[in-house]
């Protein structure tokens, strides 16, 4: 097939770098992946197995058990609610607490660092990295001596065993005594409890601005428990996934990151189980912080809420109640952060329990409280469950007719706020595209990394790039493990392909973005199968080129856009398949497009 991509000569505004921007949510696959550790459930962090008294993860060596037992005891805790007792009551024999499929590398050296309290007498203990079927390695085995009645650390290092697969992590206790253990980990030898590995990948993609904490999570999130020593951070319930809520990673290392990478701080209040003086003093640290370093305060985003407006949302309203909030938490907060940025919720309703009983909600934000917020914000999926099963051509009819219901949702969302006057903007705080991800999956809100999600995040990313100045920032959701850029898993990094779209388009934002005449067939009555956007920055324009077509190959002329002096491009010859980079075929002002590809091409101004 045939298109032609012409300029008219007219701009529809500057595309903001913010269009690229993330979510990290506190969600259960996600702060863990944001550490060092190797062990899960560290902390040891309850409920108890009613059998073996042990907390999740972790397990007696033996079945049995004679001679010793274990509970989970509330309240006897350094970090959190509950501490690990491993009573060893017989006069000589060893016995054991252990975690199995710990993810190392052979000869692989780590630290173990250990918080624990005796009770009676001092106990020497042993820890250890033994594989299945393989003989113990002294180098693979470490001792600590416990010896006071109040907790204290101790710590020693040991190897993987080489060549012995996956190991399992073993604490022994000498007979006649009581170990009262709150917390322990297995880090590699040197790193700290944020792993490096992971803030490494930071500079491989582009991240303008990071909201933290994420989504439903933050209705149930309090700030000051990700702040100070980490030993010290509890690992709480999160009454909204029923998961566990982890702060090892928290509001001081997601700064100490902002900082890092220059990316612009966004942080979701609690606005459910917290409190306006807790959100104002929230924000109070977060200047603190910078201004204590002698770094510039920068014009942090604050949003007020979550989802309130869906039943969901544990935090549940409707929009009278939400203009009460907004007066409630905005004043404080900008009192004490000036320089922020607030976003406010702006969803065309509210949801009810009933039929009937929903409620308006956009309208009402902006005619009562217009004063309150300086940009209005939604979230944005797109679904399609069971997609993996629909024949090829269709899938890619789903997600074209995806792209264009969501565009014209856009553009009204845009028309609304310009109808009103307000002179605000809008922000996009959670997109994607659902073809598997589940609270039902078990498998952490998992999506393929396959050509339909970058080919949706492109379609996504131009639609974003025309709406102009009007749209400050979108957040992709999520940035890692859940339904994320990145996975990461037992301490190794792995970027998905949406990395790569992300990094075509960071070469041309901030741009003007140019309007455009596209000529082409239809691929459904709502899209054309080619879709076009171009940027123009500095002394380059960057157009971004996407073949929704499963089957047929698209030749694409360009008019009033210079001549084309560089081509990248991605394709896949299936769904659920790797996603290959390639070198486009140009002739003149021409590009070859494949079947499902995305191509960047660069013309001179």
């Amino acid at each position: 097939m045939k298109a032609l991509v012409r300029a008219t000569g007219g701009l529809l505004g500057r595309a903001s770098e913010q269009l690229l921007s993330n979510n990290i949510e506190a969600y259960e696959n996600t702060i863990p992946a944001m550490l060092s550790d190797r062990l899960r459930n560290p902390k040891f962090a309850g409920p108890e197995n009613p059998q073996t008294g042990l907390a999740a993860e972790w397990e007696p060596d033996g079945n049995g058990m004679a001679g010793f037992s274990c509970r989970l005891v509330p309240g006897m805790y350094l970090s959190g609610r509950e501490a690990q007792l491993v009573h060893n009551y017989t006069q000589h024999n060893v016995c054991g607490i252990l975690q199995t499929g710990v993810h190392v590398r052979d000869g692989e050296e780590f630290e173990v660092e250990m918080w624990a309290r005796v009770q009676h007498r001092p106990v020497k203990v042993a820890v250890e990295l033994r594989a299945p079927g393989c003989p113990a390695v002294a180098a693979s085995r470490g001792e600590m001596t416990f010896d006071l009645a109040h907790w204290h650390r101790r710590s020693c290092r040991i190897k993987a065993p080489a060549g012995c697969g996956v190991p399992w992590f073993q604490i022994s206790v000498p007979g006649d005594s009581r170990l009262v253990i709150d917390q322990v980990h297995l880090r590699p030898a040197g790193q700290a409890h944020a792993s490096p590995e992971m803030l490494d990948a930071f500079g491989q993609f582009p991240c303008p601005s990071l909201r933290f904490p994420g989504g439903c999570v933050s209705c149930a999130y309090h700030w000051e428990h990700g702040t100070g020593p980490v030993h010290l951070r509890p690992v709480c319930d999160d009454p909204v996934f029923k998961y566990k809520l982890h702060y090892d990673f928290g509001t001081d290392e997601y700064l100490e990151l902002c900082a890092a990478k220059n990316i612009r701080p966004f942080i979701t209040l609690n606005t459910s189980t917290a409190t306006p003086e807790d959100a104002a003093a929230w924000a109070a640290y977060v200047r603190d912080w910078y201004r204590s370093r002698g770094l510039g305060v920068p014009a942090a985003y604050f949003m007020v809420g979550n989802e309130n407006y869906w039943i969901h949302e544990i935090g549940h309203m409707t929009d009278e109640m939400y203009v009460a909030q907004l007066r409630e938490f905005v004043p404080p907060v900008r009192a004490a952060y000036p320089e922020s940025r607030i976003l406010a919720i702006g969803e065309f309703s509210s949801g009810g329990l009933r039929d009937g009983s929903g409620t308006p909600w956009r309208e009402t934000i902006m005619a009562k409280a217009a004063d309150l917020f300086d940009v209005l914000v939604v979230t944005r999926y797109s679904h399609s469950r069971g997609a993996d099963s629909l024949p090829l051509a269709q899938g890619m009819e789903s997600l074209a007719n995806s792209l264009a219901d969501k565009e014209a949702d856009l553009q009204r969302q845009a028309q609304s706020i310009r109808d009103a006057k307000l002179g605000r903007t809008m922000g996009i705080v959670e997109w994607n595209y659902w073809t598997r991800a589940h609270h039902a999956d078990h498998a952490g809100f998992y999506e393929p990394n396959d050509i339909r999600h970058c080919l949706y995040a492109a379609g996504y990313l131009n639609a974003f790039c025309r709406l102009g100045d009007i749209l400050e920032v979108a957040n992709f959701y999520s940035l890692v493990n859940t339904m994320g850029m990145i996975h990461v898993h037992d301490g190794r990094v792995q970027l998905s392909d949406l990395v790569k779209v992300f990094n075509l388009y960071a070469d041309a934002l901030p741009g003007e973005v140019l309007e455009l005449a596209v000529d082409g067939p239809q691929l459904t009555e709502k899209r054309k199968a080619v879709d076009a956007n171009f940027v123009r920055k500095g002394d380059a324009t960057f157009g971004f080129l996407v073949n929704l077509s499963a089957t047929d190959a698209a030749d694409v002329s360009l008019a009033g856009l210079g001549p084309i002096r560089a081509a990248r491009g991605l394709t896949a010859k299936a769904v659920l398949t790797p996603v290959a980079e390639f070198q486009p075929v140009v002739t003149g002002a021409a590009v070859a497009l494949p079947p499902m590809s995305l191509v960047r091409v660069t013309c001179a101004v």
